[in-house]
Parts: C-alpha cells; sequence; structure tokens
C-alpha cells in the first residue's frame, strides 16, 4: 500500500490524488523528490498563522508594545484612584514603581534580547533602582543598599556566569541541570552571609551549607550520568535495566 508523499496518509494502489490533501500521487522512484520538498513547505506554510509567521524580533516587538500598554494602563489607573481617594499621592507609588520597572524589562528583552549581559546589566540596575525606591518609600533604612542591592548583585553575576556556561557546553542535557543546582547552592550562600552581616555584622553559615552540599552531591551524579551518556553508553545498560 503506497502513502502520500505530503501527508503521510496511506493509499489505495489505484488511486492518482490524496483524497485528504488532494496533491498527485507520485512514485518513490519518480525524479522530483525537489518539487515534493517545495510543496511540503507550501504545505506547512499554509497552516502557519499570520503571527507564527512573523520572526523573532517582530514577535518581541508586539509583546514590547503590549505590555506596554498592560504597563502604562496600570500606572494611570493607579494614580488616578489613588488622587480621588486620598487627594495625593499614597499607595500608588508602589505599583507605579513596579510598573515602571517591569516596563524597562520588557524594553531591554525586546531590544537586547540577543546580547544576554548587556540585558542582565540593565536589569540589574533597573531592578536596584526599584529596592532604592522601595527603601525610600518607607522610612529609609539603608536596607536596599546594605541588603538588598548586594544579594540582587550576587543573582546577576551567577545568572551571568550560568549563561555562559550553558553557551559553552557542547552538548546540552543533565549537565545544564547540575550547573542550575550549583547556582542555586551558590546564591543560597551569598544570601545567607549578606542578610548575617547586615543583621549580625558577621559572616554565618548554617542552612545554606546544608543546601550547598546537597546539590553539589546531585550535580555530581548528573554530571556523572551526563559524562558516560557523552560516551554513548546505552541508558538500559548504565542502570542495569
Amino acid at each position: 500500500m503506497k502513502t502520500c508523499n505530503y501527508c503521510g496518509v496511506e493509499l489505495e494502489n489505484n488511486m492518482n490524488f490524496c483524497p485528504l490533501c488532494g496533491e498527485p500521487v507520485m512514485d518513490k522512484d519518480t525524479e522530483k523528490t525537489e518539487y515534493i520538498q517545495v510543496r511540503k513547505r507550501q504545505q506547512e506554510e499554509k497552516l502557519l498563522t499570520p503571527y507564527q509567521k512573523l520572526t523573532i524580533s517582530q514577535k518581541l516587538k508586539i509583546f514590547w508594545q503590549v505590555s506596554g500598554i498592560i504597563f502604562i494602563s496600570g500606572i494611570l489607573v493607579s494614580l488616578i484612584i489613588d488622587f480621588i481617594a486620598n487627594n495625593t499621592i499614597t499607595w500608588s507609588k508602589y505599583p507605579i514603581a513596579a510598573c515602571s520597572v517591569l516596563f524597562i524589562n520588557s524594553t531591554l528583552i525586546t531590544f537586547l534580547y540577543k546580547k544576554n549581559v548587556l540585558f542582565l546589566i540593565g536589569s540589574f540596575i533597573s531592578t536596584s533602582g526599584f529596592l532604592f525606591l522601595l527603601d525610600l518609600f518607607d522610612n529609609p533604612s539603608g536596607w536596599s543598599v546594605k541588603l538588598g542591592v548586594p544579594i540582587l548583585l550576587a543573582a546577576y553575576v551567577i545568572v551571568i556566569v550560568l549563561v555562559k556556561l550553558i553557551k559553552k557546553a557542547e552538548r546540552k542535557s543533565l549537565n545544564v541541570i547540575a550547573y542550575s543546582l550549583i547556582s542555586a547552592g551558590l546564591l543560597s550562600i551569598c544570601s545567607e552571609g549578606i542578610i548575617s552581616l547586615y543583621a549580625k555584622n558577621q559572616l554565618h553559615f548554617e542552612w545554606s551549607l546544608i543546601v550547598m552540599i546537597s546539590v553539589l552531591i546531585i550535580s555530581a551524579i548528573l554530571l556523572y550520568i551526563h559524562y558516560k551518556l557523552r560516551k554513548g553508553i546505552d541508558l538500559k545498560r548504565f542502570f542495569h535495566i
């Protein structure tokens, strides 16, 4: 029994056209593979929606425009409701600051999506500004500079290193999970260290060490499996199934 070269449906031997897609039936021995490939691409393009036909850059610009409308609307609505209710700006400064930072980050994603490091630097600066504003809005105590920004900096540095490691990896599988777990462990240690310095003026580690040891063990197992799979060892034989 023959099959259609375009949609793969089974055909009767005496059929000249596919009853599903309507394309002409060709023998596998005919030298018309180029025509078949062109027709396949045309059929696939017909199934795509106008949005799916857009490039990544075009899709990101649509995302930026829609997110801009949402965030600006959120700012205006919060501002109007707060002003009508209190005749001044009170609680609305929090959603205004949050929406502004989110819009800045969506802008960075749209125009710097191919430049990860620049995007992360811009995102760090905008998010640090948001933390500073939160501190400023509610009885400034300096926690944004002494606590918030250092933890944020540690997180961004770890993410940048993680992205670089994943990009340099020739084969991406379990090693990506292992790198991510190690990054989470390092962030735990940095967070507890910064918090202890802020609260007690001394470095003190407890739960973060437990987290780090746990993720190191799991990551070592994952990297070992990844290395074995890279060597072409069958999974069933590896796990003795």
